[in-house]
């Protein structure tokens, strides 16, 4: 059995940590089995399952300027103490360069950087992140990328040597985003939103996902069509800064703070619309569950890729439109649309090759392989 350090911040519910735990969960895990290398004490969401499935987590201090040589000495002690991995998967690109530099430095490893963004935040912590994962590329052995574009933005260097790079497409469980009109109409009911128009986003409360301005959206859209409702799924630290602002908008009747949820594919079935205003996206894996439960999507023009459009109910809308622009739009198509099978469009996700079994089934040869090499050059 090939064992996979598996490097990252906090297993939390994020789009980044679902794709890990979806490959986790559709691998032989008799060939290939995860662990975990968190940074952060406090627990993951999916901490529970991660044990239940087998793996093991280990908890590196924070990593601050001011413990810089705290976090040194744990990653030298960690990788000194555990010389069974031999593929480390690195999700946590900032300090990518610092954990694969030391992990080679106690043994024949093959290590992997893996981007799920082609952006960072615009503030001064996110400019020296994105400096220190541009270090990553001298210790790394393979680079996987969700889109071409996040390979470009963090694996500059390597792409102008011609160093080949992965894509490993966002993969979902497809059929768990299967629409079934009798789970809408009961949940619908339960949350007092029948005969609601119900716009729903998925996302971290975080300036790259742009709540703020999805908020202004919203509350242009409800001027024009009072009969409907907002759905926030997730958590993060801009939320009770969003909270506050739909106070003031006096919104919040019409404004549901659900929180992070393990059952976002059910919560999809009550929405009506799906509106993704990120400021940058490596892949935005939200839009494809989104349509395979077949929803009418409205996302960022020019800074998600393209490979996340499955069906033909998909509408990037510039950022330079206005708000209220941004409502005429999502009102004006979606009034006009065909009407959708939504039943029928999870299995768009399968044909356009999101199937997470057949991810799964290409990944896990890839670790094999991997330590297959690494068996014969040690021969």
């Amino acid at each position: 059995m090939v064992r996979v350090l598996q490097v990252v911040g906090k297993m939390h519910y994020g789009g980044m940590e679902t794709l890990i735990m979806n490959l986790y969960r559709n691998i032989d895990r008799s060939r290939v089995q995860f662990d975990f290398l968190v940074h952060y004490e406090e627990p993951g969401e999916y901490d529970e399952e991660i044990r239940q499935l087998g793996g093991r987590i280990y908890v590196m201090p924070k990593t601050t300027f001011k413990n810089l040589f705290v976090y040194q000495k744990a990653l030298n002690d960690f990788f000194k103490n555990h010389p069974e991995y031999k593929v480390i998967h690195g999700h946590l690109q900032s300090v990518a360069f610092l954990y694969h530099k030391i992990a080679k430095r106690y043994g024949n490893r093959y290590c992997i950087t893996h981007a799920h963004n082609n952006g960072v935040e615009h503030s001064i912590k996110g400019r020296v992140s994105y400096f220190t994962a541009l270090l990553a590329q001298k210790y790394t052995d393979e680079f996987w990328g969700c889109s071409m574009e996040a390979c470009r933005y963090f694996f500059p260097k390597a792409i102008k040597e011609h160093k080949e790079v992965k894509i490993i497409l966002n993969g979902i469980e497809a059929e768990k985003y299967q629409f079934r009109e009798e789970k809408r109409r009961e949940l619908r009911e339960l949350a007092y939103l029948s005969g609601k128009l119900v716009l729903g986003h998925v996302g971290r409360f975080t300036e790259q996902k742009n709540q703020s301005f999805l908020i202004d959206i919203f509350d242009e859209l409800q001027k024009k069509k009072e009969d409907s409702a907002l759905l926030l799924i997730g958590k993060g630290p801009d939320k009770e800064k969003m909270l506050e602002k739909v106070r003031k908008k006096g919104l919040l009747e019409k404004v549901l703070f659900l929180g992070s949820r393990e059952d976002v594919n059910e919560l999809m079935m009550v929405m009506d619309v799906f509106v993704l205003p990120s400021l940058f996206e490596g892949f935005g894996i939200v839009l494809v569950e989104a349509q395979a439960s077949g929803l009418p999507c409205f996302c960022t023009e020019g800074k998600i890729s393209p490979i996340t459009k499955i069906s033909d109910f998909y509408y990037p809308i510039s950022l330079k439109k206005s708000p209220g622009e941004w409502a005429d739009v999502i009102l004006k198509l979606y009034d006009r649309q065909e009407k959708i099978d939504r039943a029928e469009q999870y299995k768009l996700a399968i044909s356009r090759g999101f199937d997470i079994r057949k991810i799964a089934k290409d990944v896990e040869k890839e670790y094999t392989d991997f330590a297959k090499r690494l068996d014969e050059e040690k021969e």
